[in-house]
């Protein structure tokens, strides 16, 4: 088993050095995705968001940055994540700005309509019941609460060599654009927006409750 695919398979569920390792170049590689990504929406100073997959950290500490009055949960299901996204965010964590949860998609230890925006960077794809699991993240989305996804890798002939090897490596669920609004229908969101940069194979959607 070639390095690659090693680091590709730590993507669903980091652990041991080699995660820790993983964790931290996904706070580092996706840092021009995430930029671009966040760009597609804006969030009040006071918001209560929720990071799902938080991995290493990086994204709540930036999250924290754009809700200056507001407060960041990151959730991960890796323990050798929470450890990281903890020691990362640990001056946010003291002060009471931010908190790192050890959890699972599937059932959020939330209370319901209690968050103004969840994220997802780079996780979706790994969720057990896609549809069962954005219905969950539904639950604790406020009635105006919106939901942001954003993918370094979707469904693209440009990439689909690439893209097929690293789903089979990771049991990775990617889909084309036109799937997002399909699923996120079933789910009971409406898509608010949609980009794409084709050339580095990014996606972001942005939907909200319907």
């Amino acid at each position: 088993m070639s390095l690659l695919e090693k680091m590709v398979r730590q993507c669903r569920r980091p652990t041991g050095w080699l995660g820790r390792l993983a964790g931290r170049g996904m706070n580092l590689g996706h840092a021009r995705g995430r930029r671009w990504g966040l760009t597609h929406l804006s969030i009040a100073p006071g918001a209560l968001i929720l990071d799902l997959g938080c991995g290493g950290g990086r994204n709540v500490k930036v999250l924290a940055g754009l809700a200056l009055q507001g407060r960041v949960l990151g959730l991960d299901y890796s323990p050798a994540m929470v450890r990281l996204a903890g020691r990362v965010n640990q001056s946010l964590i003291r002060a009471g700005r931010a908190a790192i949860v050890q959890g699972t998609v599937s059932a959020l230890p939330f209370a319901d309509r209690s968050f103004d925006l969840a994220t997802a960077f780079e996780t979706y794809y790994f969720w057990p019941d896609l549809i069962a699991d954005l219905r969950e993240i539904a639950r604790i989305l406020k009635p105006d609460g919106r939901l942001l996804l954003v993918n370094e890798v979707y469904r693209h002939p440009r990439f689909e060599k690439r893209n097929a090897k690293w789903a089979k490596w990771a049991k990775m669920n990617i889909h084309a654009p036109e799937e997002f609004e399909s699923f996120l229908a079933e789910a009971g969101y409406r898509v608010v927006r949609l980009a794409e940069v084709p050339e580095k194979n990014w996606i972001a959607v942005l939907a909200e409750k319907a």
